[in-house]
């Protein structure tokens, strides 16, 4: 009884106390009461300092009562809790059983204002969590990963690719991206390094043989790349309208290469991926934004726009 005693009184701190709830020694006794613990101060008293030393960081504010320090602030747990909900790569049963987890962090005076907006039905093609174990695991002792790879088809079915062989990549990092974690490998083959997204990654088995590493830059690989769409680095010059600071800044971070400022704009050097994704972050601010080089970019970004206008006319017109 003595040992139920102690942890009902943990119990009792975790679940109904905090920095601005906290539970005076009466209160404490008349819940053991209830549980059919009897108590005295003396008691309670000793089995908090029993908790203390045993790492617990139980406070005391004189005249009002004790109450546990938490690992994670409201704050943090709030941050935590709306990534899980926004984490578009788990499941409904998933992201409620993360959510659960957190909520087991805080008083219960504080769990409403963790209610991140949660989906009653969303599925993921694959297990992502069993795949970051994986993932990690095979970082951990340099080994190469066989996975498949699969396609969602219009038809909602998974089509694999390379006519469901194998492949069989050497991972780097894990690195998230709009809701969606990749896993960055090496081909030795290929000699190059690329990404896949961890929802399409199914039966990952780890290779047997340590291997040895080259060197890798994870935060110039997710630099060069944009939306993690796949193709080569461009080095570009492009002209922004002042207005447009905060937004170039958000995008490419405070440390980019700003060669010229005018009371109306501004030139910003970048070496990034010249994909689809970033041309059409580009067409959204219309005039704001100006190409000064190479010529390359400058035809790329005409044909889009000529493809897009293209469109639009044999929509029109049928």
């Amino acid at each position: 009884m003595q040992k139920q005693k102690l942890l009902e009184i943990l119990r009792l701190l975790q679940q109904e106390a905090d920095n601005e709830h906290p539970l005076k020694c009466s209160e404490i006794i008349a819940r053991l009461s209830q549980k059919g613990m009897s108590a005295e101060r003396k008691s309670v008293y000793s089995d908090i300092d029993i908790l203390r030393q045993a790492g617990w960081d139980i406070r005391y504010q004189k005249n009002q009562g004790y109450w546990l320090k938490r690992r994670y602030t409201l704050a943090q747990l709030k941050l935590l809790s709306d990534a899980v909900g926004s984490l578009t790569i788990l499941s409904a049963d998933q992201a409620r059983q993360f959510n659960a987890l957190l909520l087991e962090e805080c008083s219960h005076y504080q769990q409403p204002q963790l209610s991140p907006l949660l989906p009653e039905y969303r599925e993921s093609g694959a297990d992502v969590l069993a795949n970051i174990d994986q993932i990690l695991k095979a970082l951990r002792e340099n080994v190469e990963i066989q996975f498949r790879y699969f396609d969602i088809t219009v038809h909602k079915q998974k089509h694999y690719r390379r006519q469901s062989q194998s492949y069989q990549l050497f991972p780097y990092a894990l690195i998230r991206e709009n809701q969606r974690y990749y896993c960055v490998c090496y081909s030795f083959h290929h000699q190059g390094f690329s990404h896949y997204r961890l929802d399409k990654m199914e039966q990952i088995q780890l290779q047997s043989e340590p291997l040895p590493r080259i060197p890798f830059d994870l935060k110039e690989y997710a630099a060069r790349s944009f939306g993690m769409y796949a193709s080569e680095p461009v080095n570009m010059t492009l002209r922004f309208d002042l207005s447009l600071a905060n937004t170039v800044f958000d995008r490419f971070g405070q440390d980019i290469m700003i060669t010229r400022i005018t009371d109306q704009d501004f030139d910003v050097n970048l070496t990034l991926s010249a994909a689809p994704p970033f041309l059409g972050w580009l067409f959204q601010f219309g005039q704001k934004v100006r190409i000064l080089q190479p010529q390359s970019l400058k035809d790329q970004m005409r044909e889009a726009a000529e493809a897009t206008l293209r469109s639009l006319d044999e929509e029109s017109a049928g």
